[in-house]
């Protein structure tokens, strides 16, 4: 119990991270990537008129609590025991692209949309911003690694299909 704090808690978190830990975000917490300075960025956005960066609009995307099909690189050992493909509750999940540089900044995509419509049960409004989209990705920091996974992988049965994707750290 406690608050997460930008001034103290990023900072202890880093130095975590980089003296060989590992953090494991799921869902919402995947934001985490942002204040550690990943080189990530929330691709359900646009640019406006004014040349600033929006989030897409409700008219243009929205996609609550459906079930989508997302593609696993079944080669990364986070993923030992998944398909190509995995169905995962996506409810207003976060979206990232990965920055150019990232692959030389130790930035990998463990999972992402593919080029296809990935709704599967359920109804998306705008689902053609997915394309491509990294679901989750491995970050190399210092001596540690960041993992995020957007969806919510752990929720109910769910779950099912997807625990490996969580407990797969444990066994490392």
């Amino acid at each position: 119990l406690g608050t997460i704090t930008f001034e103290k808690s990023i900072p202890s978190l880093r130095n975590f991270v980089e003296n060989g830990g590992e953090i494991v975000a799921v869902g919402a917490a995947t934001d985490l990537a942002y204040h550690l300075d990943l080189p990530v960025s929330d691709a359900l956005v646009e640019m406006n008129d004014d040349g600033e960066v929006i989030p897409l609009s409700g008219e243009k995307y929205y996609i609550p609590g459906s079930v989508l099909e997302m593609n696993i690189d079944t080669s990364h050992p986070t993923n030992y025991g998944m398909g190509e493909t995995a169905n995962i509750l996506f409810n207003r999940s976060p979206v990232f692209e990965l920055a150019p540089n990232s692959a030389a900044m130790g930035v990998k995509p463990l999972a992402w949309f593919g080029e296809e419509a990935p709704l599967k049960s359920g109804w998306a409004w705008g689902q053609s911003y997915l394309k491509n989209g990294v679901t989750a990705f491995e970050a190399k920091m210092g001596k540690g690694y960041f993992y995020a996974y957007t969806p919510e992988i752990t929720f109910r049965s769910q779950s099912h299909g997807t625990f490996k994707l969580l407990f797969n750290h444990l066994y490392k």
